[in-house]
């Protein structure tokens, strides 16, 4: 097969993946994310962290005195720090501190990214070389990896939450455009043996580096 027909037939399959992505995309009724909540151990600090180093505003601070888990009279807080399409990441601060400590899934401790974190979007290459600038003015240290489908930083917040900041990559369409129409097959075959091969060649074999 000559170069053109191939880069041809390539087009034509990155045209059909996405006229599929738009399509199921519209079929979905969950719009995308709302906010995404965690207790914070000190809402300043967390306020400092996300609005003035990371450059998220916050556009509300909601004051609770009514907790509906309990369904008792309480004292606390819910935060919202807005990302570029209007989604959030929200902390909640109670005044028992004993409650707020206990509360925490992590308790504030710096967990494996396997057990929680949070994976947010820059668009490019040089927004991630920002947020790398704003975090080394912040003299906060992270690690960087590749996945092959996306480059990435990892963080903690002041809080133990990790923190994922990730761009996509040119070939992000064409992996996912691969590996979308067997993506329910390799599960069940994931989940039946013991030793599948991965089928992401593209990802990094150095794993976590420092960040510089």
């Amino acid at each position: 097969m000559s170069s053109i027909t191939e880069q041809t037939s390539n087009e034509d399959r990155m045209t059909r993946y996405r006229t599929d992505v738009a399509a199921r995309r519209t079929r979905n009724i969950v719009q995308g994310l709302h906010h995404h909540a965690y207790i914070a151990r000190n809402l300043e600090e967390t306020r400092h962290f996300y609005e003035d180093i990371l450059g998220l505003p916050l556009i509300g601070t909601w004051v609770e005195r009514h907790n509906p888990v309990t369904n008792q009279r309480d004292n606390y807080v819910h935060a919202f720090f807005e990302l570029a399409d209007g989604s959030c990441l929200a902390f909640f601060q109670f005044k028992d501190q004993q409650y707020n400590d206990q509360t925490a899934i992590s308790s504030f401790k710096q967990n494996n990214p396997f057990a929680h974190h949070i994976a947010l979007e820059v668009r490019g290459f040089e927004a991630l070389e920002e947020m790398k600038m704003r975090l080394r003015s912040g003299d906060i240290p992270f690690v960087e990896t590749d996945h092959g489908y996306c480059q990435s930083i990892y963080l903690y917040d002041p809080n133990g939450m990790q923190v994922e900041f990730t761009t996509q990559v040119p070939r992000t369409d064409e992996m996912f455009a691969t590996v979308a129409p067997t993506a329910h097959d390799v599960l069940a075959d994931w989940l039946s043996q013991e030793c599948l091969p991965s089928n992401n060649e593209f990802r990094s074999k150095e794993g976590w580096k420092p960040g510089t």
